[in-house]
């Protein structure tokens, strides 16, 4: 059976339908005031936060670490009640939280607007006027919350399966259609659905244990998992807690690993298939050294069937599955991995055989899928597109991954350059060889000029011309020394590309 989200604003009817459905479809209930509270408990001041978050939007990149802190309890909390049976949770947009679990059923409910009104004129004791503007404001205040947390608008319709509108439908009315929809195979849970609920578990009770830790609350830590793998990324001016992240998490349910890495920043490295003997791969490691970053990997297929994985694509969380629903059953055989699954954790170990592993997942569908696997509280400094939509023509797929990089650059706020692009910028051909050559050869002209012609020029700068054509010396310094400066800085460039310190 899913998970049942339903979404809606206060007075609105939402949760008696998410109570109502819950009680129909003999599922556990859990709504957001569960979530406020135990969040309150594990010391997160949800209640600050929001009125911190919308009085004061200047200050949200102080709160973002209570933000993930929020989200990680939520997530857990979600994820606990649902391992337990089945769940209808209400509140604003909890289905934003489990990104690659795909038996999941998002409902939006759409208030009556007359009904609402007077809910709140009883409920509240106020006026007609004060009422409409009591509404106005709490809702505007939760749509901004909506976009804080999860960096999505709380009304588009494509964020969620189903809006019921409850001007038009009544809520027992409402409660039945929904009951009959859950039946839908298109909701089942898969052994990859419930593979990708188990990570996004294990990483919440990473989260929370490193939050609630007074040796590790005050870091900067990025945390993802991967078939049981924990791996979390630390900054480099905060080396001194890897030493205790092992202690912290190691003894949480269903890790089998964990890594530590160090990193400055992130790189986000998106590709259709992954090798870690290509040029590519050479190339963004490079240049991760350099920067002393953390790579992560998002493999992405946009044909709807992901190419890296096996017979079920259960490796690493993120990933919507496409295979035919089996009824839950998941077969006792052996794993078959494909090529293209070989490769692409064949790449990760290499990073972590680096040290600059920053985890590694793969979906696919409709580009929206990549924004939805990424996490948005990570700061990425780089993305890097390589080659993806393979099976296009070269013309065609040139120009779809132009228009993706352009798409992700956009939404992601870093900057985004193409593999090939990469290359270039890395890459000490001969033809910068010779732009050396050429820079010197102009450089030392000037130079041979200048000093076979000293008399002339020292005239210009000071003498008897310079008194009798005094714009003569500022033209000559205007046009020399800019030209000799752009030379010194490419033939600069080029040698720092050439010994590797750009």
């Amino acid at each position: 059976m899913p998970i049942i989200f339903i979404s809606g604003l206060p007075f609105g009817g939402g949760e008696r339908l998410a109570r109502m459905l819950a009680q129909k479809l003999g599922y556990d209930y859990l709504s957001r005031d569960d979530v406020v509270a135990r969040s309150n408990e594990c010391g997160i001041p949800v209640g600050k936060l929001e009125v911190a978050m919308v009085k004061k939007p200047a200050v949200q990149e102080r709160m973002a670490r209570l933000r993930d802190r929020y989200l990680a309890v939520a997530t857990d909390s979600i994820c606990e009640k649902a391992a337990q049976g089945d769940l209808v949770y209400y509140g604003r947009a909890g289905h934003h939280l489990l990104p690659g679990v795909t038996h999941v059923m998002r409902v939006r409910v759409v208030p009556e607007s007359g009904q609402r009104l007077e809910s709140v004129m009883q409920r509240l004791k106020l006026g007609r006027e004060k009422a409409e503007k009591f509404i106005q404001d709490i809702d505007n205040d939760i749509r901004a919350w909506v976009h804080f947390v999860h960096g999505w608008e709380m009304d588009d319709p494509r964020r969620y399966d189903f809006v019921v509108n409850l001007e038009n439908v009544s809520l027992e009315n409402a409660a039945v259609a929904l009951c009959g929809i859950a039946e839908l195979p298109d909701f089942k849970p898969t052994p990859a659905s419930r593979k990708a609920m188990e990570e996004r578990l294990l990483q919440s009770r990473a989260r929370i244990k490193l939050a609630l830790d007074e040796r590790t609350a005050g870091a900067d830590l990025t945390v993802r998992s991967a078939e049981g793998i924990l791996t979390i990324t630390y900054m480099p001016r905060q080396s001194g807690v890897a030493s205790v992240i092992p202690e912290v998490v190691g003894d949480i349910p269903g890790c089998t690993e964990i890594r530590c890495t160090m990193a400055g920043t992130n790189i986000l490295w998106v590709q259709e298939r992954f090798d870690p003997d290509a040029e590519s791969f050479r190339q963004v490691n490079e240049i991760a050294r350099r920067w002393g970053a953390a790579v992560e990997l998002l493999g992405y297929s946009a044909s709807g069937t992901a190419e890296v994985g096996g017979p079920e694509p259960a490796v690493v969380p993120g990933r919507a599955s496409t295979k035919a629903y089996d009824g839950g059953i998941e077969d006792d055989v052996p794993e078959k991995l494909s090529e293209s699954e070989r490769t692409f954790r064949r790449t990760l170990e290499a990073l972590v055989r680096e040290g600059r592993s920053g985890g590694g997942q793969t979906v696919c569908g409709g580009r929206e899928k990549i924004l939805s696997s990424v996490n948005p509280s990570i700061p990425y400094s780089l993305v890097v597109v390589g080659d993806l939509f393979l099976q296009k023509p070269a013309a065609a797929r040139t120009r779809m991954a132009r228009e993706l990089s352009a798409w992700i650059g956009h939404h992601i706020k870093a900057p985004v350059i193409s593999v090939s692009e990469l290359g270039a910028r890395l890459r000490f051909t001969p033809a910068q060889a010779l732009k050396i050559i050429a820079s010197l050869a102009v450089v030392a002209l000037v130079y041979v000029v200048i000093f076979l012609r000293q008399g002339p020029v020292l005239d210009i700068l000071g003498g008897g011309y310079h008194k009798s054509h005094p714009w003569a010396a500022p033209l000559l310094v205007a046009v020399v020394a800019p030209l000799v400066a752009a030379l010194y800085g490419q033939v600069a460039g080029a040698l720092l590309k050439l010994i590797k310190l750009e």
